[in-house]
């Protein structure tokens, strides 16, 4: 599958076959099938999955390689976290869109591979390993990779329906809550980026400290999602705290949409990029009926419509009007991940009663 296109569509040359991008397109299009109904993007989801677990999938050692070529050539045997969270996320899709059993059993086989080979000792995630999954090292970790696990143990909760998914979200959820998470004075909190190696944020912005303005939104609709797939209530009141910080601290009241980044220093990157919006106006359909957050989520949708829109080419600008003047928009066309999962939560607002 590939993901890379620029402003015209054209494929960018060696930009395919990445394993978390072809995941991210296998999920893209069974989800466009679930909205249309139209059996070409069905048709293509089940090419791509069968192209996933054929020739990404390591037989001998478990879990997917990070890169392929074409033919199904392995260039990259290393094993990344975060891309095997969009592996589970796209057979948990498939297997529930479709119903068929074997993309179900193959998601809860690829998480097995996770959970028992990539967590570390502190009960997070390791970023990435050998392809045999050997220890390694302590290094940097990032909140990141944790998010689309738990995205993707929703998923597989929903297209399963197994005990051992919802306990593992559970224990997932409980190591961001209880361990990451820094709750503030005023009720408010907020997910730190990076952290060292037994996930202690880091405070320096020259290590590469700060904290993420889009996550701490993506956080705000996965859990409050959470409580209706059997988790704690908690989830949800903590899905407030974040979303009272990342409203107060991230967004742009005066001209809609939110900022990119808030460093140690109190210091906000004003920047605004395409997918952060896409993640706030999905947080803020997330919330429901409140007028603060309905006023939020129209005037960022407005900063969409009338910034960030190709209307010569179709697709979207990677940054709004002034962060793209800066020289800080690259060339090419957003791959469709986070702009599906908005435009699924938005459809699903206006098919309820």
């Amino acid at each position: 599958m590939l993901a890379s296109f620029d402003r015209r569509w054209k494929a960018v040359p060696g930009a395919g076959n990445d394993l978390t991008m072809h995941s991210r397109m296998v999920y893209a299009l069974i989800a466009g099938y679930e909205a249309t109904n139209d059996k070409r993007y069905e048709q293509a989801a089940r090419r791509g999955a069968d192209f996933l677990l054929e020739h990404f999938s390591d037989p001998q050692y478990g879990g997917f390689y990070r890169r392929v070529d074409v033919d199904g050539k392995v260039l990259d045997e290393s094993k990344n976290t975060y891309s095997h969270a969009f592996v589970v996320l796209a057979l948990s899709h498939m297997g529930r869109v479709t119903g068929e059993e074997r993309y179900k059993k193959a998601a809860l086989e690829a998480w097995k591979d996770v959970r028992d080979n990539l967590r570390d000792q502190d009960g997070g995630f390791r970023i990435s390993a050998s392809r045999d999954f050997a220890p390694s090292k302590g290094g940097l970790n990032s909140q990141n990779h944790v998010m689309h696990i738990f995205e993707a143990l929703l998923a597989l909760i929903d297209a399963t329906r197994d005990p051992s998914a919802l306990q593992d979200a559970r224990e997932v959820g409980n190591f961001v809550l209880y361990k990451l998470m820094v709750g503030l004075p005023s009720g408010s909190a907020y997910i730190p980026e990076w952290y060292d190696e037994h996930w202690k944020p880091l405070q320096s912005r020259d290590r590469g400290g700060f904290i993420d303005i889009g996550h701490q939104f993506e956080w705000v609709h996965l859990l409050r999602t959470a409580e209706k797939r059997g988790l704690p209530p908690i989830y949800a009141d903590v899905s407030e705290r974040l979303l009272k910080y990342a409203v107060a601290s991230g967004y742009d009241e005066s001209d809609g949409g939110i900022y990119s980044r808030i460093y140690p220093d109190g210091e906000v990157d004003r920047n605004k990029y395409w997918w952060p919006q896409a993640e706030a106006m999905r947080a803020f359909l997330a919330v429901g009926d409140r007028p603060d957050m309905v006023r939020r989520y129209r005037q960022t949708l407005d900063l969409v419509d009338s910034e960030m829109l190709d209307r010569d080419n179709g697709g979207w600008f990677t940054g709004a009007r002034r962060t793209c003047a800066a020289g800080r928009c690259g060339n090419e066309q957003p791959e469709p991940y986070h702009l599906v999962g908005m435009d699924l939560a938005a459809l699903k607002v206006a098919q309820s009663p």
